[in-house]
């Protein structure tokens, strides 16, 4: 039987349709008796983190097996002016410069509504009622833009929370600039636009909230090769900066665990082949594939963690 030292954190990362593979991850370490005290996430890490505060990773094979790009991607492209910045690295051409300057512009414009991705989250989640099944803290995390800092909503044992709901914490952290809205936020007397923070890169998320645990799980969506992955298609150039932003992002949070003062393991769970899949190709078929992917993975796991 493995053996982990308690209490247990979980990190799950972003990656959109690649979420597949860590909801195959997950579903199988519960599955398998694994518990967590403490759980994070952002993007598509956030809504897999809500499905095991609420006992629903049961349910996850059933949702990628039945989801349909039509359904969660409704063309509704409207533009915000907000001080939205890219990560940029210093140096470069003119040209280069000019460029970012264009993607920082087009950072602004989303395609879609997050209407659909609502309605998926009211009538999967919110139905469920106030208390998570589970005693366990969930901090799901996004980005805010005039902070140009992370954005950390916590839910101790609930949904409830002093200055966004449950769902539109949720929702902010899978706003992807670019694609979805972001998500509107008062605070303080002050207005704020939370969205995705992992395909932002100026401040990145690290590993701190599970001070005190002993043992950190992190399910990461990108491989080491999608520091280089290739433009191909129409969408070639989103796939690629994203891809490598997200790679950063989860090297960099595995990397923060030096500065955590309670010194706990910290197991990094990546996806072993590539998964066959987009960021935004959410097919169903596909994304059971890659959940079958995941869940393998977990075994494979838990079995080196028992020698």
């Amino acid at each position: 039987m493995f053996k982990f030292k308690r209490p247990i954190g979980l990190f799950l990362c972003g990656g959109g349709a690649l979420g597949s593979w860590q909801s195959g991850v997950l579903a199988e370490l519960v599955r398998q008796g694994l518990h967590f005290d403490a759980v994070a996430g952002f993007s598509i890490g956030s809504l897999n983190g809500a499905a095991y505060c609420y006992n629903k990773t049961g349910e996850l094979r059933q949702i990628w097996r039945g989801m349909r790009a039509s359904s969660i991607l409704k063309l509704s492209p409207r533009y915000y002016n907000i001080p939205l910045e890219l990560y940029q690295q210093y140096g470069g051409s003119l040209l280069t410069k000019a460029g970012f300057f264009l993607q920082n512009r087009l950072a602004k414009l989303t395609l879609f509504s997050n209407k659909p991705v609502y309605d998926f989250l009211n009538g999967w989640l919110a139905r469920s009622g106030a208390q998570f099944p589970r005693n366990i803290k969930f901090y799901a995390i996004s980005h805010a833009v005039e902070l140009k800092l992370p954005y950390i909503a916590c839910f101790d044992g609930s949904t409830q929370s002093k200055n966004l709901s449950f769902t539109d914490a949720l929702m902010a952290s899978c706003s992807i600039p670019m694609v979805f809205p972001p998500v509107p936020l008062e605070e303080h007397g002050r207005k704020y636009h939370l969205v995705d923070g992992g395909v932002i890169g100026i401040a990145t998320i690290n590993l701190n909230l599970f001070e005190g645990c002993r043992t950190i799980i992190m399910i990461g969506n990108s491989r080491d090769t999608d520091m280089d992955y290739p433009s191909i298609g129409p969408f070639g150039y989103f796939e690629r900066k994203v891809r490598r932003m997200l790679a950063i992002h989860t090297q960099k949070i595995y990397e923060s665990r030096v500065f955590i003062k309670s010194g706990p393991a910290v197991h990094l769970i990546k996806p072993p082949v590539d998964l066959g899949l987009n960021l935004l190709e959410f097919d169903g078929v596909k994304c059971e594939k890659a959940f079958d992917v995941g869940e393998a993975e977990a075994r494979r796991f838990l079995r080196s963690a028992a020698e």
